[in-house]
């Protein structure tokens, strides 16, 4: 019996450790070619223990680091969910470009930084008014005012029709979604367009504060809960 202990137990026990040695290298070449998609991968590592947890999409950690991306809040939701059972992970980026169907030239932005303890999520970066204004169409202007309670208070200017107008908006989380509500007005929530919305992702506050006065740099920050 003991014979028979030893011949099982010996390759069982060889699997286990050849596991743990390549298994988390085969599992972050995974996730380098997966962020590769959208811009340039520096590194990326995956720790698990036992290894063999990879097998089924487990894993304790895992961390990326990036140069520039190019990609949407959409596709960044999709990375996140495919993530949903690793326990930590940290993302971070030289730069990325969002592209956002309210904001059609994409906004850059720096030092990205995304971290997932769990379920929660919180991601910052910074940006410049300069690069929020080039991201929009010409005429129109957005600056933050205002943060606090989970929303940031923004201006909006530009004309339209040949007519220029200034109004306040809240951009805040709604229902587990990012939206921009205007203010001042009757009827204004009518008017509230929804800027982010994934069902994986449920928005719960949003940050906007001045690091910088020259050249007028932003921090932005977000959390929010896998669902």
């Amino acid at each position: 019996m003991s014979r028979v202990a030893l011949g099982v137990g010996a390759p069982l026990a060889l699997a286990v450790v050849l596991a743990q040695a390549f298994l988390p290298s085969l599992a972050a070449k995974r996730v380098s070619d997966r962020v590769a998609r959208y811009g340039t991968v520096k590194s990326a590592t995956v720790s698990a223990f036992p290894a063999v947890e990879l097998l089924w999409g487990k894993a304790d950690s895992a961390s990326v680091s990036a140069g520039t991306l190019t990609v949407t809040p959409a596709q960044i939701a999709s990375l996140l969910w495919e993530a949903h059972n690793v326990s930590d992970m940290t993302v971070v980026a030289d730069a990325a470009s969002l592209r956002i169907a309210a904001i059609p030239n994409g906004l850059m932005v720096s030092g990205v930084r995304m971290e997932k303890h769990g379920s929660a999520i919180r991601a910052s970066a910074t940006t410049t008014q300069q690069q929020l204004d080039e991201a929009l169409p010409n005429g129109f202007h957005v600056e933050p005012v205002a943060s606090g309670g989970g929303q940031v208070e923004v201006k909006a200017s530009g004309g339209l029709f040949g007519v220029q107008a200034s109004i306040g908006a809240l951009v805040k989380p709604l229902e587990g979604r990012l939206v921009a509500e205007p203010q001042g007005f009757p009827l204004a929530g009518l008017a509230t367009v929804t800027l982010f919305s994934d069902p994986h992702l449920k928005v719960e506050s949003v940050g906007v504060r001045v690091d910088r006065r020259q050249p007028l740099t932003y921090g932005l920050s977000l959390s929010a809960t896998l669902r």
